[in-house]
């Protein structure tokens, strides 16, 4: 477990506080956004101000310089990006492209996320490849600081093989992404980040993979299909203690299964091991194409290929 210099409500909101900067600061507004009461709220901003976190000035609230030196440690300066596969499901798109490289009205699917990431300052990006490899050199044209790793065993082993070759690059605390999200809404990706959590939107009924929420907040049963639960998205955070976790537990469940998932890991097989919040975002946020056909209903130029 992190040593947190603050406490949880008081990062939500100083954090929130940062990314709008000098504004006229809500309680109601940050409640709803933060999904926390407002006598946390007000109870937290109370306390930053004591502290000197945060300021006042004329009526508009920013941090101060002590409030950005105590929300450093939790500021998210890597991630890795998983996308080595084959997308058949995408075809005829990615027959000489990988999916994460197809294109959705002109913008590569890919280039959503790297600019999400890039609107929060992370620029330390790894890249795990495989299908069509070579296709991902055309990213150093816009994004020349990008790290690959080849997974050449991408159409022999599931996910988890990506995930394994990433050890040296997931440490000390850093997103891991899958590549095929096209992200309308790059505010899902936070600059700073307090304990391990995987993305989602509630359903009230679902056929893809979810998961619920236990009385911690909490992942729990994660499965394909259920009820009152919550949207599986691709998009997670991880501590720095969580990512050593998870590298020696990936390494420990590849050699015996090569066909896991990389989240089973966490999420189920050494689900004992692991403590991961639900981050709740909207449906909306991040479009998830699964299919040509669903590529052609949200780019009709693709009706003439």
């Amino acid at each position: 477990m992190a040593n947190h210099g603050i406490s949880r409500n008081q990062f939500e909101v100083l954090s929130f506080i940062e990314n709008h900067d000098a504004f006229i600061f809500e309680k109601r507004k940050a409640a709803d956004a933060l999904y926390i009461s407002c006598d946390c709220v007000n109870e937290a901003y109370q306390s930053l101000l004591v502290k000197k976190y945060i300021k006042e000035v004329h009526g508009y609230t920013s941090v101060t310089q002590d409030g950005l030196l105590v929300l450093e440690p939790y500021r998210v300066r890597r991630a890795v990006i998983l996308a080595a596969g084959f997308g058949s499901r995408m075809m005829p798109a990615t027959a000489d492209y990988p999916k994460p490289m197809v294109k959705v009205n002109g913008c590569r699917l890919i280039d959503t996320l790297l600019d999400a990431l890039l609107s929060v300052g992370i620029q330390e990006i790894t890249i795990v490849r495989g299908y069509h490899k070579e296709r991902f050199n055309e990213l150093l044209i816009k994004y020349p600081f990008l790290q690959f790793i080849d997974n050449d065993a991408y159409d022999k082993t599931n996910n988890i093989s990506s995930a394994v070759l990433a050890e040296k690059c997931f440490q000390g605390g850093s997103y891991l992404c899958e590549a095929d999200l096209y992200i309308t809404n790059p505010e899902i990706i936070r600059k700073y980040q307090y304990t391990s959590n995987i993305l989602g939107s509630y359903s009230r009924q679902t056929d893809d993979w979810c998961f619920k929420m236990d009385d911690n907040g909490c992942i729990k049963d994660y499965q394909k299909g259920n009820t009152f639960c919550w949207n599986y998205y691709g998009i997670s955070y991880w501590t720095p203690d969580d990512c050593d976790k998870l590298n020696r537990d990936w390494a420990e469940v590849y050699k015996i299964d090569k066909d896991a998932f990389w989240e089973q890991v966490p999420l189920q097989i050494k689900k004992d091991n692991y403590a991961v919040e639900i981050r709740p975002c909207q449906k909306q946020d991040i479009m998830e194409i699964d299919n040509y056909y669903e590529l052609c209903m949200l780019d009709a130029s693709y009706h003439m290929k």
